[in-house]
């Protein structure tokens, strides 16, 4: 699978992930909230914060540069798998804890499907073509078939203006 693909497919399923996540981690924060010995209202902010979270990453996927998107939400997941790992240490039980590292282990995959990406990304024939592509917000050329857009306004076949 090419960078660009990999790129979009890693944010689009990480979007995903973190809207259902978060709708979850929110609507049973009565009932997870004391085995993981925080308020309801931490629970549930939490939650929210990561239904947020998950918008914020479908509006960088469809305005940003693919390689901006992917290092910020790279990043992010970097943080909080590390911060989720952390706070695993202070759960209550052996499955409350397995339970909160699986969480840990899944975004670190994702900031890994990221980092792939981007990898993917820099040794492309056409990276630069796909780090200047303009997705969306009206800032680039003709859209092509596959919903790149060329920055020469060529529909993305590379002939200059025509």
């Amino acid at each position: 699978m090419v960078g660009e693909r990999l790129g979009l497919l890693s944010l689009r399923l990480d979007a995903a992930y973190c809207l259902v996540l978060g709708v979850v981690v929110a609507a049973l924060a009565p009932s997870w909230a004391p085995a993981l010995r925080v308020p309801v209202p931490v629970l549930a902010g939490l939650g929210v914060a990561v239904v947020v979270w998950a918008g914020a990453v479908v509006w960088m996927t469809a305005r940003l540069p693919l390689r901006a998107a992917l290092r910020t939400v790279m990043v992010a997941n970097v943080v909080a798998a590390a911060a989720v790992a952390a706070f695993s240490a202070t759960t209550a039980g052996v499955l409350v804890l397995l339970a909160v590292l699986a969480v840990a282990a899944d975004v670190g995959l994702f900031a890994g499907s990221q980092a792939v990406a981007l990898r993917r990304l820099r040794a492309a024939p056409g990276g630069a073509a796909a780090r200047a592509r303009g997705r969306g917000g009206g800032r680039g050329g003709a859209q092509a078939v596959d919903g790149a857009r060329s920055p020469a306004g060529d529909g993305g076949r590379g002939q200059g203006g025509g």
